[in-house]
């Protein structure tokens, strides 16, 4: 078994070394095709990521009635703090709305009232729901709540984000599956020509009584060390390139918040090394099928 390994491993060595240039070209053509899945999933998930913080900052605002008393107005925030769907829980007295809505419209109408308007807008409370799948339902409860007179909140908007999230969610899946065949078929040629310029060598050990999976082993062994270190160059570029762009994208779009590289660096490098591995592993099996078929 030992001298056996050793004999698999030096004539991966020998062969990589005879054929420089086709692994050259193998391994760039593994790290150019990992690197566009790896971008492609990388802007899936900040847009992603994007809705589903515009989502979560849903809230609901259930104005409250005049008359309702300090002591009524304690025990209402603490039966909507009970419920589990509810995040958060923010009062707003009738002075902070008006100066909100002030401030908002930067209306000259508004700043000549003065004091006058205090108590003219309802005291309200800000409910943020921990899903925002929930916010129909949260909204359907504050309206049953004895004190509350009116419940406002953007749920057409919310039901449109969460249905374009579902979206971008099936789309992303369906163009990384496109793109993982594409990368695959695109390593297989590549393998498939490191083959065919050693066909002469194949078919004198298939002449010598070599099995197939004894020719098969040193393909496969090859495919894995394409795979593996094109997808460990497809992680440097990838994240190079996405450092400058999200560098690129901040200082022009201040707003836009993006994944930092330093929370995905590692699932990423895990994640591509390993997909370039069996990329490499499959594209080998499936090449050297046909090639022996054929022989």
């Amino acid at each position: 078994m030992l001298q056996r390994t050793e004999f698999l491993l030096g004539e991966l060595l020998t062969n990589l070394r005879r054929n420089g240039l086709l692994t050259l070209a193998a391994v760039i053509t593994v790290m150019c095709s990992l690197v566009v899945f790896g971008l492609f999933n990388l802007a899936n998930t900040n847009l992603q990521n994007i809705l589903l913080e515009e989502a979560r900052k849903a809230q609901i605002s259930a104005f409250l009635a005049k008359d309702l008393k300090a002591e009524e107005t304690d025990k209402l925030e603490k039966a909507i703090r009970a419920l589990p769907e509810v995040r958060d829980v923010a009062y707003v007295s009738s002075k902070e709305a008006f100066e909100r809505l002030r401030k908002e419209l930067d209306s000259p109408v508004l700043d000549s009232l003065g004091g006058e308007a205090d108590g003219r807008l309802p005291a309200k409370f800000s409910v943020t729901p921990r899903d925002s799948k929930a916010i129909d339902a949260v909204a359907k409860q504050l309206k049953g709540m004895a004190g509350v007179t009116d419940v406002s909140y953007g749920g057409q908007v919310v039901r449109l984000l969460n249905d374009l999230l579902k979206q971008v969610r099936l789309a992303g899946y369906v163009a990384l599956i496109l793109l993982a065949l594409a990368t695959c078929a695109i390593i297989s040629n590549a393998i498939r020509l490191t083959i065919y310029a050693r066909r002469r060598e194949i078919r004198i050990m298939q002449l010598v009584g070599a099995t197939d999976w004894f020719i098969r082993v040193p393909f496969m062994l090859e495919g894995l060390f394409h795979g593996l270190v094109g997808g460990l160059l497809a992680v440097v570029v990838t994240f190079a390139l996405y450092r400058h762009m999200a560098h690129v994208a901040e200082s022009l779009l201040p707003f836009l918040r993006l994944v930092k590289p330093e929370t995905l660096l590692w699932s990423y490098t895990l994640g591509l090394s390993a997909l370039g591995a069996v990329i490499g592993i499959g594209s080998s099996l499936i090449s050297m099928r046909q090639f022996l078929k054929e022989a």
